[in-house]
């Protein structure tokens, strides 16, 4: 699946620790690319890792 510039922007918000909107998280975890803590913590899935991975090289 080809992600959007808008959807590695997400991704790489949540890389880098930087707050990003409800909907952003949403569709984040929903996708499979980041998970949600009990804390509100939201870190990468390994997909969303590789996500970004693969578009860097």
């Amino acid at each position: 699946m080809a992600l959007s510039d808008e959807q590695l922007r997400i991704l790489r918000a949540i890389d880098t620790t930087t707050d990003i909107s409800e909907a952003d998280t949403d569709w984040a975890v929903n996708s499979g690319f980041a998970v949600l803590a009990e804390d509100g913590d939201i870190d990468l899935t390994q997909s969303g890792r590789e996500a970004l991975d693969a578009r860097a090289e």
